[in-house]
């Protein structure tokens, strides 16, 4: 049952993610993401429905346009699949939650909670793809996007807060401790406290670093972004989820250097890598944590 569901998922997630490459295609071009067929960013015409299926088109279509011939960017699969593979992955994730099996026991609001926490951590995946691939294209953080998500984060992690401090839940708790019941050395913060503390630690670590640097190693719309990814996480996980994106960071920019895609002197978008890592210590922070723990 738990792989049907992870399916149902991973389905979805490619539909959304179709979705999202208009949202990101069309945020240059002035058309709205809700408004009109689909249609080739070359000659205009707009698409069949089978043109159109995630992924699968793709390929029946070899990576062109069958009207006018033009390629078709790699960027339209590989959003849609790794939508639906984040998608997947939050949805086992939340099957994984401590007493999840005893749901049907649970009261009709936490139950609606649960189900809008977890849309709402959707929300979060595809605005966070939006903004990666957007900055990987134009880099540049796209504010129309963000600023929306944040507040709207915002509201959502307050009344989530007040609702734990009213009501006696099971298993909401959970679903907002990414790295577990243990924090390993940084101890147990209590939900305000860690939200707020998400909040100034990632912007503070992200605009020192902008600052130090003179916007080369980072821009003030990574600045920008951060308090966005300290609301999600909260404190001390979005510090691992920085440390987490430098290293891959790093990591990206050394292979790209090797394959000399990139020298010393490039630059490189840097949403991308916060988005790897913040969604990572979202879906398996409390792994990561056990295994490293276990290793000691």
């Amino acid at each position: 049952m738990s792989l049907l569901y992870e399916l149902t998922s991973f389905i979805g997630g490619s539909i959304v993610g179709s979705f999202l490459n208009v949202v990101i295609n069309r945020a240059d071009t002035g058309e709205s993401p809700f408004i009109g067929r689909s249609h080739c960013p070359y000659c205009k015409t707009p698409l069949s429905w089978w043109e159109l299926i995630p992924i699968i088109s793709f390929f029946i279509l070899r990576g062109k346009c069958r009207h006018c011939g033009k390629k078709i960017s790699v960027q339209y699969p590989l959003v849609e699949l790794i939508t639906g593979l984040l998608f997947a992955g939050a949805t086992w994730r939340l099957g994984r939650l401590p007493f999840f099996n005893i749901i049907t026991n649970l009261s009709l609001g936490e139950k609606t909670l649960l189900l809008v926490s977890f849309l709402i951590s959707l929300y979060w995946i595809s605005v966070l793809i939006i903004l990666s691939v957007y900055d990987w294209k134009r880099y540049l953080i796209l504010t129309p996007v963000l600023f929306p998500a944040t507040i709207i984060t915002f509201i959502w992690r307050i009344i989530i807060g007040y609702s734990l401090k009213s009501y006696n839940f099971v298993c909401l708790p959970y679903f907002y401790r990414y790295l577990g019941e243990n924090n390993f050395l940084w101890g147990n913060w209590s939900y305000f406290s860690s939200f707020f503390w998400g909040i100034i630690s990632s912007f503070v670590i992200i605009a020192l670093i902008v600052v130090i640097s003179k916007e080369k190693a980072m821009g003030w719309g990574d600045a920008l972004l951060a308090p966005f990814l300290g609301m999600i996480l909260g404190w001390p996980a979005i510090i691992l989820a920085l440390m987490l994106s430098f290293l891959i960071g790093g990591l990206v920019s050394f292979i790209l250097i090797l394959m000399r895609k990139k020298n010393l002197k490039s630059h490189l978008p840097f949403a991308p890598f916060l988005t790897a890592g913040t969604l990572t210590i979202m879906l398996f922070g409390d792994i990561i944590i056990k295994s490293y723990l276990n290793l000691l």
